[in-house]
C-alpha cells in the first residue's frame, strides 16, 4: 500500500461477449463460473473439472461485455493472470495447491503490487513510479497462489463515498448503473457483483469496505486494527470482499497475521476455521443509530427481517442506543485528518485545481482545523464511545451488536461531484453530505471487528447492509453470528439474484 508519507515523496511524478438483459442475463449468469464461489471453485480444481484459466477467461469475457457500463478497473493484467492460472494448473496436476492456487482476486488500487502503478484515483499520481516489491498483503497472497487480473477504482485519495474521479471515470454499480457501488473500495465491489473476479480486496477507514459491500450484497470484514498488516494509521484496516460468506473465511484466513515490515501487526497470528458453533441462547444488541441518520423504510425492513433470521437461529435481539452522534463525525475526521493523512492533504493543496471536488472541498475545510489539539479531541471522542459501547452492549451480557451499514442505499453514482448540492434520498426526503454512513464509528473505535453482511434487495434493486460487531480483537465471535446469520439468509449471485445492469432512477 502507498502510504500517507510515500504520497508526499511521489505526489511530483504525476471482444466482448453477447450482451443479455434482464430475466436471460440472469439465467446466464447463474451458469457462469465466473460467479462461483472460491469455496467451490477449489473443489473441481482439485477434481480437475475445471481450471483456473477457465474461470479467468470467463471473467476477462465478462469484463470485456461489460467494463464500459461498469467503469471499476484501472488496469488490465490478463497476460499476467493468465501465465499465473497456468502455473496453477500445474500446480493442480502434480497435487500440489497452495491454499489459494488459480483464485482471480481484484486488487484496489491502494496495495503496492510488484509492477503496478497506485495512483490513489488522482491525477496528482497519473504518472506515479511502479512498485518494486509486493507489500505485505499481496505478498503473501501471491504465495498462496492467488492471481491478480485486475486493479480497481477508487474515490480520489480515498475520502469519499462514492467512486467518481478525472482520472478513471465514475463507476457504477451493476445493480442498477445510476447508483454508486460505494466507496472508497467501491471499483472493488463492483468487480465483484459483476462477475469481473472472484474475490476482491478493499481497505476502510470509514466504511471503505462496509459501505460497498453494502451497496453490492457482499461481505466483507473490517479487521480490527494491526490484524491484517497495514500502515500505521490507527483508524485504518485492509480486509476481504466477497459474494459469500465461505469466500470471506477463505480470503481472511489468508491475509491476515504479523509482518516484519509493518510494526503494528498483530500477534500471533489467528486462524478463522471455515465452520463455527451454534449461537442458540445468544443475546445481541441492535442499535439503529437514531441519533446520526434516520433510516429509509426498505434499511428497516431489511434490519426487522435479519433479527427474524438471528431469532431463527434461536439468538436474543433487543434494541438499545449506544448515543452515537451525527456531529460526531467531524470531530473524527479532523482526528483522521492530524494523522499521516494530513501530510497528503498539504501536498495534494499545492494542486487545488487537479483536484476533484468533493476531495478539494473536505480538503480546504479540514487544513485549518487539524493538529494536535484535533487529536485531543479526537482521543476524548474515543474514550467517551469506548465506555458507552462497553456499558450500554458488551457489560450487559450482549455478545455482539448489530445495526445498519447505510442509511438509504439511494445514492446517485455523481455524488461528491457538486458536493455543496449533491443529495442522497431517505423516504421522500433528500439528504445531503455524508451523514447517512453508519460506519465510521468503528474506524474511531478501531480495534472492534466488524463483518458486513447483506440484508436483501431495496428500492431500485439495490442490496442493503447491516454491520456485525464484536468486542475488541474478538473477530471469531462476529464470524460466528455472521456465519449463523449467512446459514438462513436468502443468498444473493445464486438462483435469479443477480445484478442486471439496469438503470433506473428511484
Amino acid at each position: 500500500m502507498v502510504n500517507r508519507r510515500d504520497f508526499l515523496k511521489i505526489s511530483g511524478h504525476v471482444a466482448g461477449a453477447a450482451v443479455l438483459t434482464g430475466s436471460s442475463m440472469r439465467a446466464a449468469a447463474a451458469d457462469d463460473p465466473s460467479y462461483l464461489p472460491a469455496s467451490v471453485l477449489l473443489t473441481l480444481f482439485r477434481k480437475r473439472q475445471l481450471s483456473p484459466l477457465d474461470v479467468l477467461d470467463a471473467q476477462i469475457r465478462r469484463i470485456e461485455a461489460w467494463e464500459s457500463k461498469v467503469d471499476c478497473i484501472t488496469v488490465r493484467r490478463f497476460d499476467e493472470a493468465r501465465a499465473a492460472a497456468r502455473e496453477s494448473e500445474a500446480s493442480y496436476r502434480h497435487g500440489n495447491p497452495r491454499p489459494l492456487e488459480g483464485l482471480s482476486i481484484a486488487v484496489k488500487d491502494e496495495y503496492a503490487v510488484k509492477g503496478w502503478r497506485t495512483t490513489m484515483g488522482s491525477e496528482l499520481l497519473r504518472n506515479a513510479p511502479l512498485a518494486t516489491e509486493d507489500g505485505p498483503v499481496a505478498e503473501r497472497l501471491r504465495a498462496a497462489g492467488a492471481l491478480f487480473h485486475i486493479q480497481t477504482t477508487v474515490p480520489e485519495f480515498y475520502v469519499w463515498m462514492t467512486t467518481a474521479t478525472r482520472l478513471w471515470g465514475v463507476t457504477r454499480n451493476p445493480w442498477n448503473l445510476a447508483y454508486t457501488p460505494g466507496g472508497s473500495s467501491g471499483g472493488s465491489g463492483a468487480a465483484l457483483a459483476a462477475g469481473f473476479t472472484t474475490l476482491a480486496l478493499g481497505s476502510d477507514m470509514g466504511g471503505s469496505i462496509r459501505i460497498p459491500a453494502s451497496q453490492c450484497g457482499l461481505y466483507g470484514f473490517k479487521p480490527p486494527f494491526g490484524r491484517v498488516p497495514t500502515s500505521e494509521v490507527p483508524f485504518e484496516a485492509e480486509g476481504p470482499m466477497a459474494r459469500t460468506f465461505d469466500d470471506l473465511v477463505i480470503l481472511t484466513d489468508a491475509m491476515v497475521g504479523p509482518h516484519p515490515a509493518i510494526h503494528s501487526s498483530l500477534r500471533p497470528r489467528l486462524r478463522y476455521p471455515a465452520t463455527y458453533a451454534s449461537v442458540s441462547g445468544w443475546k445481541v444488541a441492535y442499535d439503529p443509530m437514531p441519533g446520526i441518520t434516520p433510516l429509509d423504510p426498505s434499511v428497516a425492513t431489511g434490519m426487522a427481517r435479519a433479527i427474524d433470521i438471528l431469532r431463527q437461529r434461536g439468538v436474543v435481539v433487543e434494541t438499545v442506543d449506544v448515543g452515537f452522534r451525527a456531529a460526531d463525525m467531524e470531530t473524527y475526521l479532523r482526528g483522521l485528518m492530524s494523522t499521516s493523512m494530513g501530510g497528503m492533504l498539504v501536498e495534494a493543496l499545492k494542486s487545488p485545481d487537479a483536484l476533484m471536488p468533493y476531495t478539494r472541498q473536505l480538503f480546504e475545510k479540514m487544513k485549518t482545523e487539524i493538529g494536535p489539539e484535533a487529536l485531543v479531541r479526537n482521543e476524548a471522542l474515543i474514550n467517551e464511545y469506548q465506555q458507552r459501547v462497553q456499558s450500554t452492549v458488551f457489560s450487559k451480557g450482549y455478545r455482539a451488536l448489530i445495526m445498519p451499514t447505510l442509511g438509504t442505499p439511494l445514492i446517485p453514482a455523481e455524488h461528491g461531484l457538486h458536493p455543496g448540492t449533491d443529495t442522497a434520498k431517505i423516504g421522500d426526503k433528500q439528504v445531503s453530505g455524508l451523514s447517512f454512513a453508519l460506519t465510521w464509528v468503528w474506524n474511531l473505535l478501531g480495534l472492534y471487528p466488524v463483518v458486513s453482511a447483506p440484508i436483501g434487495i431495496g428500492p431500485g434493486n439495490l442490496p442493503l447492509g447491516m454491520q456485525i460487531v464484536a468486542n475488541t480483537l474478538d473477530d471469531l465471535t462476529a464470524f460466528q453470528l455472521a456465519s449463523a446469520y449467512a446459514r438462513t439468509a436468502p443468498s444473493l449471485y445464486t438462483g435469479g439474484e443477480f445484478p442486471d445492469f439496469r438503470t433506473q432512477v428511484v
